[in-house]
């Protein structure tokens, strides 16, 4: 996860916590000049949760607060808007998020290959 500033709907520029979620072929590739992330908002819901977020307390990860992985609003993000990062999410978060975007992306979800 990185902070980050970058325009999204509604034209907030505010720093916030975004969650890469392409490949590392991609992020590490220093050519390539963008990321897919969800973005992290902390925010309270009148409803119940969705199948395709993931809710994250506050400290996972060196969150500040608790906050939602919004899985199915997955953005383009030049590497540039990202500034440091923020922490780094347990297996059992990263699997949550696997399986929210395989729903958000109508994906079938096979186990991941790193250890």
């Amino acid at each position: 996860m990185w902070w980050g500033r970058a325009a999204l709907p509604g034209g907030s520029r505010k720093r916030r916590p975004f969650l890469i979620v392409s490949n590392d072929a991609f992020n590490e590739n220093e050519s390539y000049p963008k990321v897919l992330v969800v973005h992290l908002p902390s925010v309270a819901r009148s409803r119940g949760s969705y199948a395709w977020e993931v809710d994250l307390p506050k400290r996972v990860a060196n969150l500040p607060v608790a906050s939602v992985a919004k899985c199915g609003e997955v953005y383009i993000l030049l590497k540039e808007s990202l500034a440091e990062v923020v922490g780094m999410l347990p297996r059992e978060h990263l699997e949550r998020v696997d399986r929210a975007l395989a729903v958000a992306l109508d994906l079938s979800v096979r186990g991941r290959s790193d250890s």
